[in-house]
């Protein structure tokens, strides 16, 4: 099955430049790029922050932006989602990256994704009063994902 994947909120200062790549300039954007520009236009543009020798990302001005990291064993960042409780009963999944480097086969890429979220999903379930997951990067608009 490949690479062993842990998700995880805190991600050392030395990843920075990976995590750049995941979040600026993965070659996968274009196919969201429609998304990606309704979240910054709506939220804010997202911006990677050190704190005590680990990274964070913030969106705009907006408070309670949580960032959640796919990584490998060794620590390297294999994905990233960034979200935030938009509303009463809602989270907003205001980004998303999945490494884009050809050692990262399609599955293994699928695998990140489907971690990513499914922590998302369990932190809504264990959050009182959020029943729905709205995905910020869909064209036409937001796809819920009720718990």
């Amino acid at each position: 099955m490949g690479t062993s994947i842990s998700i995880t909120s805190k991600l050392a200062s030395e990843q920075r430049p990976a995590l750049e790549q995941l979040l600026f300039f993965n070659v996968n954007q274009h196919r969201v790029r429609t998304g990606i520009q309704q979240s910054i236009d709506t939220y804010g543009v997202p911006e990677i922050q050190e704190q005590d020798g680990e990274l964070r990302v913030r969106v705009g001005d907006i408070e309670g932006v949580q960032t959640l990291f796919a990584v490998s064993e060794d620590g390297r960042p294999m994905g990233v989602a960034v979200f935030v409780r938009s509303a009463r009963e809602r989270f907003a999944v205001l980004h998303l990256g999945v490494d884009s480097k050809p050692s990262l086969s399609a599955d293994q890429s699928t695998r990140v994704l489907l971690k990513l979220m499914h922590e998302i999903r369990s932190t809504a379930r264990r959050t009182r009063g959020v029943d729905c997951i709205e995905l910020v990067y869909r064209v036409r608009h937001a796809a819920r994902l009720h718990i």
